[in-house]
């Protein structure tokens, strides 16, 4: 299992470098549908899951969770990783 502090470091800067914000405006129980994803930015996520920790996330994964969080999408990767 991967640490959940380097999946969450990991996933924070690439929704900072997607959406051009910066690391301290995220928090960990902040709903991922506030950060205003598109399509592109969400299949980013699943190719760092999986190219990163060979997670692999399927499209449902999040409009199952609406109020899914950060830190809940994070620990998810950390706990399904290698």
């Amino acid at each position: 299992m991967i640490d959940y502090n380097d999946v969450y470091s990991k996933v924070c800067g690439m929704l900072c470098e997607a959406k051009d914000m910066e690391l301290d405006s995220l928090s960990q129980e902040m709903p991922v549908s506030q950060l205003k994803l598109d399509s592109l930015d969400y299949v980013e996520l699943m190719l760092l899951a999986n190219k990163e920790f060979g997670v692999t996330i399927e499209t449902d994964f999040f409009a199952d969770k609406p109020e899914l969080s950060l830190r809940e999408l994070c620990e998810f990767i950390s706990q399904q990783s290698l």
